[in-house]
């Protein structure tokens, strides 16, 4: 009993290293985004980019171990109306009617790394015609997360496509060895059409 409390609190401090890495990955990108703005003489998306960035900047040096569903919506919306400003492509994030946003929780931040992934490798390039697509739903005991987007897609074997989708593997595996009694799947598709990351946390709900 001993050394397994003691192998879950490891992971657990493993589990927070890999935070601590994906936190400055995330706000490195949003400073550019806001430079990126600036230099191109956009004050007011600046500014207004910059507002969202606060916020979102909050919660992330919040450091909650879990959030809602709702928490996760208002983040990843706050993030993708900033990338909108850069680049404007179009996203919707749908959920199932019957989930309960505001009492469902999830490790804090589960997405934000594949949806950062989504907008930097996938359309970054595709100005207007990008799209992105966020579902939240159950099935049966099991709640499924998915970020699908349209950009070219990349190599699934090469592991180099972005340090946040490293971090956030080895950030799932850790959280396998948290929760016992329940299992993360990621599953990544992509091809030259577009790229499809699925997250199944089963018997979560």
């Amino acid at each position: 009993m001993a050394e397994k409390e003691q192998q879950k609190n490891t992971a657990k401090l493993q589990l927070s290293s890999i935070r601590a890495q994906l936190n400055p990955h995330f706000l490195f990108n949003a400073l550019a985004g806001i430079q990126n703005l600036m230099n191109k003489n956009e004050i007011d998306n600046a500014n207004k980019y910059l507002s969202k960035f606060a916020r979102l900047t909050r919660n992330v040096l919040d450091d909650k171990e879990l959030i809602s569903l709702s928490q996760e919506k208002t983040l990843l919306d706050d993030y993708l109306q900033m990338e909108q400003l850069r680049f404007g492509f179009t996203y919707e994030i749908n959920h199932a009617e019957n989930l309960d946003l505001d009492n469902i929780e999830i490790p804090s931040m589960l997405l934000q790394s594949f949806v950062e992934n989504a907008v930097k490798h996938g359309i970054s390039q595709k100005a207007t015609d990008g799209r992105i697509i966020i579902t939240l739903i159950n099935q049966t005991n099991d709640l499924v997360l998915t970020v699908v987007d349209n950009g070219n897609g990349f190599n699934t074997e090469n592991r180099q496509n972005g340090l946040g989708l490293t971090l956030s593997e080895g950030r799932i595996a850790l959280l396998n060895n948290i929760y016992k009694e329940n299992r993360f799947i990621l599953g990544i598709q992509s091809t030259t059409n577009g790229t499809k990351i699925s997250l199944t946390l089963t018997d979560w709900l």
